[in-house]
């Protein structure tokens, strides 16, 4: 095999995904976090296919995202074709194919036994299709999987690691956010996608565009970075006022001509690049790569999407050489709107996909501690008695905290995260003995168990749990729900035959 994959976490995310294939499923996603090498697992998938005497097509939703690719397979020497309108490179003969979703959905599929989808959290209705016609395996790819509905497509998902997990081991940069200046948002009007106007937003955010170029002159150290805008008229404004600064920075906007977009890309992704900066809405926030970008300052608020915020996020996570860490300027309001929801994605991962179903509405649970926004250097934190960045030290409160001591106390008082990390490991060890821990048989019911107890299903990655001895409550907890289990499908059985 030419492909090299890490032992630690590449290898067992690929063994995890054949062996879903073994066991039946038609789709699955691959949950793999910003800089976790899923252009690579996607390689390592395509040559084991090939090597089978099988075809694959790998589809992207963007003409900037086939040149990067094909250059990681020719990196590892996989033949391959391109399928896109007049590329130098179209060779339909070969069994591995780039292709442009947009041309697929012109032209028509090529046969293959098994497809890849990058940035498969954005569904394309002549992918979506695919998946139905069950032609393919189909395999998808994504470090945010968020989307409503996602679930109905894909049968299975594989959580690679989690974006906790690579920065601890050096995989990815450690970051540090500060929260900045940033536009009121008050009475702005929401859209149906309930996401902000985009022309009342950039009203809002030209108001503080002079704070975005001083943050950045008192922080950005000179560091390469990508700023996030509204809308073009954001950008243009942003540039005009960074080069005015004696910044040299580049638009990558619909508006510019995509030679100009290739030009710009070639030059930025230079380490000694004279562009400093690039500006984009959302082109760059996807699958854009360039390892030592540095600084990600954030000037584009955002109501609801996660996935976005992630996504633009990610583009200062990965390492290169001589980077220390990613410097995150929130000019957005971003960071701390989203601060629990990304934190706990970075940490847990995900479980389940949305399935499209509307959801009951949660039992009210006792909020987590809210983010920290330092006095003195304004850095955004989890709550910790000092500064991470500067050393500041906040005053102890005098209260007494009461820290809970049963089961029921932590599931009265919706502790979330001392559920995972105290009664999931007591759950999985008496699902790993009853039943074993391979395959997601064994998954799915410690989360239906766990979710039974607490209501919640566990921000825990079963792959990583250690397991732990149930105490004699949890282990009654679980026999009354098995119980309450068995009675129910007597109950069904015999309904039926009255029937």
């Amino acid at each position: 095999m030419k492909v090299a994959l890490r032992d630690d976490y590449q290898v067992p995310a690929v063994e995890a995904v054949r062996q879903a294939l073994r066991e039946g499923a038609r789709s699955v996603l691959i949950n793999a976090p910003t800089g976790s090498g899923k252009t690579v697992m996607a390689s390592a998938l395509m040559e084991l296919t090939m090597e089978k005497g099988r075809r694959a097509n790998f589809l992207v939703d963007r003409l900037s995202l086939i040149q990067q690719t094909s250059d990681t397979f020719d990196r590892y020497g996989l033949a391959h074709g391109v399928i896109q309108s007049e590329h130098p490179r179209y060779r339909p003969s070969l069994p591995i194919q780039i292709c442009s979703v947009q041309t697929l959905a012109r032209r028509g599929w090529p046969d293959a036994h098994v497809d890849l989808v990058d940035e498969a959290h954005v569904l394309h209705q002549t992918v979506k299709d695919r998946i139905a016609s069950k032609q393919s395996i189909v395999i998808g790819l994504t470090a945010t999987p968020f989307t409503r509905g996602l679930g109905k497509f894909f049968e299975r998902v594989v959580n690679v690691t989690t974006t906790r997990w690579l920065i601890d081991k050096g995989w990815l940069s450690p970051y540090r956010i500060f929260s900045c200046a940033e536009p009121d948002m008050t009475g702005v009007a929401v859209k149906s996608t309930g996401e902000w106007d985009d022309k009342q937003a950039s009203g809002k955010a030209l108001e503080v565009v002079g704070d975005v170029v001083a943050e950045y002159l008192k922080h950005g150290d000179g560091r390469k970075f990508i700023c996030s805008g509204v809308d073009t008229a954001h950008v243009e404004e942003l540039q005009r006022q960074f080069l005015a600064a004696g910044i040299n920075v580049a638009t990558y906007t619909y508006k510019d001509r995509e030679e100009d977009r290739a030009d710009t890309t070639l030059e930025f992704r230079k380490p000694n690049s004279s562009i400093r900066g690039l500006i984009t809405v959302t082109a760059a926030s996807r699958g854009f790569d360039v390892p030592d970008v540095s600084c990600i300052i954030m000037a584009r608020p955002l109501r609801k999407s996660l996935a976005e915020h992630i996504q633009l996020f990610g583009r200062g996570l990965r390492i290169s050489e001589g980077k220390t860490d990613c410097l995150v300027l929130d000019h957005s309001g971003n960071c701390a709107r989203f601060f629990q929801e990304c934190e706990g994605f970075f940490d847990f991962g995900i479980n389940e996909l949305d399935d499209g179903k509307t959801k009951p509405k949660k039992k009210e649970a006792k909020a987590e501690a809210e983010p920290v926004k330092c006095p003195h250097c304004r850095a955004l934190h989890k709550p910790v008695p000092a500064c991470p960045v500067c050393g500041h030290e906040y005053p102890r409160k005098a209260a007494v905290q009461h820290v809970p001591g049963t089961l029921k106390e932590l599931i009265a008082g919706g502790h979330a995260r001392e559920l995972a990390r105290d009664i999931f490991p007591q759950i999985a060890h008496y699902v790993i003995n009853t039943r074993g821990r391979e395959g997601e048989a064994a998954r799915r019911m410690a989360q239906a168990l766990f979710k039974d107890m607490t209501g919640e299903f566990a921000r825990a990655n079963w792959d990583n749990v250690t397991p732990v001895p149930p105490t004699s409550e949890v282990l009654n907890r679980i026999r009354a729900q098995q119980i309450r289990w068995v009675k129910g499908q007597q109950a069904r059985q015999r309904q039926g035959v009255a029937a």
